[in-house]
Protein backbone atom coordinates (compact mmCIF):
# COMPACT_ATOMS: atom_id res chain seq x y z
CA UNK A 1 0.00 0.00 0.00
CA UNK A 2 1.78 3.08 -1.27
CA UNK A 3 1.12 6.47 0.17
CA UNK A 4 1.31 8.18 -3.24
CA UNK A 5 -0.61 5.53 -5.16
CA UNK A 6 -3.29 8.04 -6.18
CA UNK A 7 -0.71 10.22 -7.94
CA UNK A 8 0.92 7.23 -9.65
CA UNK A 9 -2.42 5.98 -10.97
CA UNK A 10 -3.37 9.49 -12.09
CA UNK A 11 -0.15 9.88 -14.07
CA UNK A 12 -0.49 6.43 -15.66
CA UNK A 13 -4.09 7.13 -16.71
CA UNK A 14 -3.10 10.52 -18.14
CA UNK A 15 -0.34 8.94 -20.23
CA UNK A 16 -2.72 6.20 -21.37
CA UNK A 17 -5.35 8.69 -22.48
CA UNK A 18 -2.85 10.81 -24.41
CA UNK A 19 -1.52 7.66 -26.10
CA UNK A 20 -4.99 6.71 -27.32
CA UNK A 21 -5.40 7.50 -31.04
CA UNK A 22 -8.71 9.36 -30.95
CA UNK A 23 -7.98 12.13 -33.44
CA UNK A 24 -5.38 10.29 -35.48
CA UNK A 25 -5.05 6.83 -37.02
CA UNK A 26 -2.23 4.45 -36.21
CA UNK A 27 -1.81 3.62 -39.89
CA UNK A 28 -0.88 7.26 -40.55
CA UNK A 29 1.97 7.05 -38.02
CA UNK A 30 3.61 3.90 -39.37
CA UNK A 31 5.84 5.64 -41.97
CA UNK A 32 7.13 8.17 -39.41
CA UNK A 33 7.09 6.24 -36.12
CA UNK A 34 7.04 2.62 -37.21
CA UNK A 35 8.80 1.31 -34.11
CA UNK A 36 6.45 3.11 -31.73
CA UNK A 37 3.19 2.00 -33.34
CA UNK A 38 3.38 -1.38 -31.60
CA UNK A 39 3.90 0.45 -28.31
CA UNK A 40 0.68 2.41 -28.91
CA UNK A 41 -1.19 -0.79 -29.75
CA UNK A 42 -0.55 -2.12 -26.22
CA UNK A 43 -3.13 0.37 -24.95
CA UNK A 44 -6.48 -1.49 -24.71
CA UNK A 45 -8.41 1.68 -25.54
CA UNK A 46 -6.96 1.57 -29.05
CA UNK A 47 -9.23 -1.42 -29.72
CA UNK A 48 -12.34 0.48 -28.65
CA UNK A 49 -11.49 3.68 -30.53
CA UNK A 50 -10.53 1.83 -33.72
CA UNK A 51 -13.69 -0.25 -33.41
CA UNK A 52 -15.86 2.87 -33.38
CA UNK A 53 -13.86 4.38 -36.22
CA UNK A 54 -14.14 1.26 -38.39
CA UNK A 55 -17.86 0.89 -37.65
CA UNK A 56 -18.66 4.49 -38.56
CA UNK A 57 -16.27 5.25 -41.41
CA UNK A 58 -15.24 1.93 -42.89
CA UNK A 59 -18.61 0.18 -42.41
CA UNK A 60 -17.12 -2.99 -40.91
CA UNK A 61 -17.57 -4.61 -37.53
CA UNK A 62 -15.05 -4.03 -34.77
CA UNK A 63 -14.71 -7.74 -33.96
CA UNK A 64 -13.59 -8.75 -37.46
CA UNK A 65 -9.98 -8.51 -36.30
CA UNK A 66 -9.94 -11.48 -33.94
CA UNK A 67 -6.35 -10.87 -32.77
CA UNK A 68 -7.19 -7.49 -31.22
CA UNK A 69 -10.53 -8.73 -29.91
CA UNK A 70 -8.81 -11.59 -28.10
CA UNK A 71 -6.04 -9.28 -26.87
CA UNK A 72 -8.58 -6.75 -25.52
CA UNK A 73 -10.59 -9.35 -23.61
CA UNK A 74 -7.49 -11.02 -22.16
CA UNK A 75 -6.16 -7.66 -20.93
CA UNK A 76 -9.62 -6.81 -19.55
CA UNK A 77 -9.83 -10.12 -17.67
CA UNK A 78 -6.30 -9.78 -16.27
CA UNK A 79 -6.96 -6.21 -15.08
CA UNK A 80 -10.23 -7.34 -13.49
CA UNK A 81 -8.53 -10.18 -11.60
CA UNK A 82 -5.65 -7.95 -10.46
CA UNK A 83 -8.09 -5.22 -9.38
CA UNK A 84 -10.16 -7.74 -7.45
CA UNK A 85 -7.09 -9.09 -5.67
CA UNK A 86 -5.93 -5.58 -4.75
CA UNK A 87 -9.41 -4.67 -3.54
CA UNK A 88 -9.64 -7.75 -1.31
CA UNK A 89 -6.19 -7.15 0.13
CA UNK A 90 -6.79 -3.46 0.89
CA UNK A 91 -10.46 -3.63 1.92
CA UNK A 92 -9.58 -3.04 5.57
CA UNK A 93 -7.76 0.19 4.76
CA UNK A 94 -10.64 1.82 2.84
CA UNK A 95 -12.29 3.18 5.98
CA UNK A 96 -9.03 4.92 6.90
CA UNK A 97 -8.67 6.48 3.44
CA UNK A 98 -12.27 7.64 3.13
Amino acid sequence: FFRDLRQIISIALQIGMWATPILWKLEDLEPKLGAYVNLFKINPLVYIVNGYRSAVYEKKWFFEDMYYTLYFWIITAVLFVVGTMIFKRLKGHFADVL
